[in-house]
């Protein structure tokens, strides 16, 4: 299998969209070389994506690497520097303003993800490649110091200045601020997580493209209560494997989550639930895929796409249709 080059903006690691594409460069050392190269500011000692662009200059196209682009606000420049490359899109998040050329494949983390991208880049290569998620130590049965967890990282306003407030009377609340390098360790502390990230997807004006911390929460034995916004609908199970937060007001939050600690309600899931997101199954689901997107980069090197653009003649009328339907839902 042709080499793999992962780019990163940066060589801050400790970034949501970073952190997992490092699991997914990771899991495909397994198969074929997989290594890391930035496109931002030069980082000392590490590979240069102007530098790889000139070597690139002297292979045949079946040896060239398979550039892997992952950061949203950054996609629409990398295809254009990469013009005339074979590259994937990883989608970790959706409403970054672009769409992808068919000749782009698009391996998405999330249904939430593979769904829009369906619905808005319908003629390009799509599948389905779920984050790595760690679950070790879930088992773990052992007394548990802290009784709710929070990061204030994505988290809302009504989290953090009203909820856990109102928590830090009854029981005993963590706030962690900042990076965590072992997040996991955390988890298996705790008995209850809360994450709400809605609010600052809301912001950013783009979508949660998976939420990792939730599932590796339920798979360290703790008991999840989480908004279920976005790609958090893939695996977010309200009153089976989670909570719903921010339910109809402060009180009911408080006393449902306070039920939690005491209870344990409900109750950690089953490991082999996890399967599916370990790196070894990701691996060979990797392998897979990307066996057959080098043979799509192979049948489709010289020809292009002659399946109707559903968007093209739609996409002007797309806002004013939208404004209208709002004015009929309002009763205008």
């Amino acid at each position: 299998m042709r080499p793999l080059i992962f780019l990163f903006p940066h060589d801050r690691m400790d970034i949501g969209g970073n952190s997992a594409q490092v699991r997914f460069m990771k899991a495909c050392g397994r198969f074929t070389r997989a290594e890391a190269a930035f496109y931002g500011e030069p980082v000392q000692e590490q590979p240069d994506l102007e530098q790889i662009l000139s070597d690139c200059r002297s292979l045949e196209a079946a040896h060239q690497p398979i550039f892997i682009i992952h950061w949203g606000p950054d996609v629409a420049r990398l295809l254009s520097r990469l013009t005339g490359y074979d590259v994937v899109y990883v989608a970790h998040s959706t409403g970054w303003g672009f769409t992808p050329p068919a000749h782009v494949p698009i391996l998405c983390v999330s249904r939430h993800t593979m769904a829009y991208w369906g619905r808005h880049a319908p003629n390009s290569y799509i599948a389905l490649t779920p984050n790595v998620v760690s679950t070790v130590g879930h088992a773990s049965q052992e007394a548990r110091d802290i009784d709710v967890l929070v990061q204030t990282r994505k988290s809302s306003h009504y989290l953090l200045h009203r909820l856990v407030p109102a928590l830090r009377t009854h029981c005993r609340v963590q706030l962690l601020d900042g990076w965590v390098d072992d997040l996991g360790g955390w988890f298996e502390r705790s008995k209850v997580y809360l994450y709400d990230s809605v609010e600052h997807w809301i912001d950013v004006g783009a979508t949660e493209g998976f939420g990792l911390p939730p599932l590796e929460a339920m798979g360290r034995g703790c008991v999840v209560f989480s908004s279920v916004n976005d790609a958090l609908a893939d695996y977010c199970d309200p009153g089976v494997n989670c909570r719903k937060l921010r339910v109809h007001s402060l009180a009911w939050d408080k006393n449902a989550i306070l039920r939690a600690v005491a209870e344990r309600v409900p109750s950690p899931l089953p490991t082999q639930l996890f399967e599916a997101y370990s790196e070894n199954a990701i691996a060979a689901r990797l392998e897979t895929q990307l066996a057959e997107i080098e043979r799509f980069f192979a049948a489709t090197s010289h020809t292009s796409t002659d399946i109707d653009d559903l968007w093209k003649a739609r996409r002007p009328g797309v806002l004013q249709r939208a404004k209208r339907a709002a004015k009929l839902l309002a009763g205008v």
